[in-house]
Formats: structure tokens, C-alpha cells, sequence
């Protein structure tokens, strides 16, 4: 049994803490600003590429060594150093004061890991392969991304704007064939080949031959 449980977090201005100033926390203070979080980086010193993130407004620098202390208000915690001792801090500091955290390529020391996600608009894939091998689930992630393409995000956008509408205008039972409809394989197909009003058109069409 994995003892990893899979979860989606709303990142939306919560307070992060990423302990290091190197490229591999350069990379994941990028995709946590991507996602709405507070950054707050502890580290003495910053790779010029960390450095332009800083803005006092979603992501700040507290140039020093790493403190017990800087765990403070933080709600998830990375630690990205190259410094076993210091990793091992923060692991033991985060888990004290119940907080999930990540060491980088250190499954053993981490509350949670991050795993290898595929993004076509709002589609999200994760693949974990629990610690065991990031290159086989970036590999896996590799092959999905052939499977799915960039009319993902379209695709997916026209339906969530369907979708107040089918709710408000037919019953349970007619919203399930309008959903089988609108998802058969036409739409995205369209989609895929850059054919938007037709798609449209296909999706208003099973709509419209719902409605009493």
C-alpha cells in the first residue's frame, strides 16, 4: 500500500517557505508563484535568476542561514540545499510544528513529495512513482503528453462554459446524454484541428435538441 496520499492544494496566498537560494529552489520557487503561494526564501545568498523573483509582494529574500524560528507562519515548507544538516533541520523543524514538508530528492526526510505533472490549461495529470524513480514517472508524464495535446486547454474551456447553463436548464437525466455528447470525441477532435466555431456549434447543437 503507498503510504502516499494523492491531493490537489489551493496554493492561493498561502505562506511558503523554501530554504535555499540555488537553482533547484529557483525552479520551485517559479512553479509556486505560477500557483498564487507567499514565498519566503531563507538562504544567504541567491543565483541571479532567484534573485529577480524577489518583489515584496508574493515572494521575499531573508538573507541568513536557516533558523528553527523561520518555520513561523509557514503552511508548506521546501527545503532545497545541497547542506545534509541543514535538510535535516528543516525536516525535523517542519514535522515539530505539523507542518508538510519536501526535501529535495530525499524521500525519507519528506511529509509529502511532489510528482512529475503534465498541464494542458486546466487538465492536470500527476505522476508519482512514491520516491522510487522520478525518471520513470517523468517518462510516464512524457507519454501522456503525447496522448494529450494543447486543444486540452480549449476543449476543456468550452465545456466548464456549458456548464452553468446545462445546469440551470435540463434535468438530471438530459445533462448526462448532453455530457455524453459534448464528450463523444467530436468537440475535441474539432478542437485539435482548429476548427472552434464548428466545435461550438456541435456542443450547442446537443444543448439545444435537450431543451423541452
Amino acid at each position: 500500500m503507498s503510504q502516499y496520499y494523492p491531493i490537489f492544494m489551493n496554493l492561493n496566498t498561502l505562506t511558503v517557505l523554501v530554504v535555499g537560494g540555488g537553482y533547484v529552489a529557483f525552479r520551485k520557487v517559479q512553479t509556486l508563484l505560477q500557483h498564487g503561494a507567499l514565498v519566503r526564501i531563507v538562504s544567504p545568498c541567491l543565483v541571479p535568476e532567484l534573485r529577480e523573483l524577489i518583489d515584496e509582494k508574493a515572494c521575499f529574500w531573508i538573507e541568513k542561514n536557516y533558523t528553527t524560528e523561520d518555520i513561523q507562519d509557514a503552511m508548506l515548507v521546501f527545503s532545497c540545499t545541497e547542506i545534509e544538516k541543514v535538510n535535516a533541520q528543516v525536516s525535523h523543524d517542519a514535522k515539530a510544528f505539523n507542518r508538510p514538508v519536501n526535501v529535495v530528492d530525499d524521500p525519507e526526510k519528506c511529509s509529502f513529495i511532489v510528482p512529475s505533472i503534465m498541464e494542458r490549461g486546466e487538465l492536470k495529470i500527476a505522476v508519482s512513482t512514491g520516491g522510487s524513480s522520478p525518471i520513470v514517472a517523468r517518462q510516464i508524464r512524457a507519454e501522456l503528453e503525447t496522448l494529450y495535446g494543447n486543444e486540452m486547454a480549449e476543449y476543456l474551456t468550452l465545456l466548464k462554459s456549458w456548464r452553468t447553463k446545462a445546469k440551470r436548464s435540463l434535468p438530471i437525466e438530459k445533462r448526462t446524454v448532453f455530457w455524453d455528447c459534448a464528450t463523444d470525441g467530436e468537440v475535441r477532435k474539432l478542437i485539435k484541428a482548429q476548427r472552434l466555431a464548428e466545435a461550438e456549434g456541435v456542443v450547442e447543437k446537443c444543448f439545444l435538441s435537450l431543451l423541452d
